[in-house]
């Protein structure tokens, strides 16, 4: 089924595409890779023309030119829409890629969305982060949290363990396809200026979603050990016309842990 995606490279972002019918663009989050959504992108390459890029600094992509943040990957992301002539488009977004699918929007608002899907995504400025995730964002020792929590194999392994519940549709051999160095690295950007400076862009983003009208998916796990699901229902009751899907025995990441759950509702609820 993976083969239904083929490989292509526009400008330093390298991307997964294939399929034909609406644009469905997919963000992964950190860490990720294109690889967070291959088995969810390949089932729906019969209804959607599916574009899973890495982003900046992740998987065979090229580093970023700035500092890879939020900003910096929604104008590598608008200029590979522009590459593909994409103005009308689904969009879905796990985990930071769902705060980069609402920055895309606000920042490039002739771009028509007529879907979107966030899985996994905390987008509330006022909810409360795992301590880990907390000492990561802090000032100086940041840096050391980071590196340990995800900016190196051994990290990223403690994430598995600790943040997948289904290891049996997620084994530890294809999480680790996120591994490489440039991902790492970037991860642990992310994870020490993204949660810096959380407060500032998540209030631009929170501020958006009640503008979103178009239907909206929300998908999550019910035990996912950093963002409980009353996250996502608050994200449903945001959206102006969201539903919430909730899988069991699921931890953090939902599109590698439910690849076809997960398929199943993009189509059911976009698929007219």
């Amino acid at each position: 089924m993976e083969e239904r995606l083929h490989r292509r490279k526009v400008g330093g972002m390298s991307f997964l595409m294939g399929g034909d019918g609406s644009p469905l663009l997919l963000l992964h989050g950190a860490p990720g890779s294109a690889h967070t959504w291959l088995r969810v992108g390949s089932r729906l390459t019969t209804r959607f023309r599916v574009i899973i890029p890495d982003l900046m600094g992740f998987g065979a992509s090229d580093a970023p030119a700035g500092g890879g943040d939020l900003e910096d990957q929604a104008q590598a992301v608008r200029q590979l829409l522009s590459h593909l002539r994409i103005t009308h488009l689904y969009l879905g977004g796990h985990d930071f890629g769902g705060a980069l699918a609402l920055t895309l929007m606000r920042l490039y608002p002739e771009l028509t969305l007529r879907g979107l899907v966030l899985a996994s995504a905390n987008l509330f400025t006022d909810s409360r982060l795992p301590l880990a995730l907390r000492l990561a964002g802090a000032p100086g020792l940041g840096h050391l949290v980071a590196w340990g929590m995800a900016g190196n194999g051994l990290g990223l392994r403690m994430i598995y363990e600790n943040a997948v519940r289904n290891k049996d549709d997620l084994p530890w051999r294809d999480f680790r396809r996120h591994r490489a160095v440039g991902g790492l690295r970037q991860t642990r950007r992310v994870f020490r200026r993204g949660l810096a400076q959380r407060r500032l862009r998540d209030a631009e983003v929170e501020a958006a979603m009640p503008h979103i009208h178009c239907p909206a998916l929300v998908i999550w796990g019910d035990e996912d050990p950093y963002y409980a699901v009353a996250v996502g229902e608050r994200l449903r009751a945001t959206l102006p016309d969201a539903v919430l899907k909730v899988y069991a025995f699921t931890g953090h990441f939902v599109p590698e842990e439910r690849p076809i759950e997960t398929a199943e509702d993009i189509i059911l609820r976009f698929d007219h």
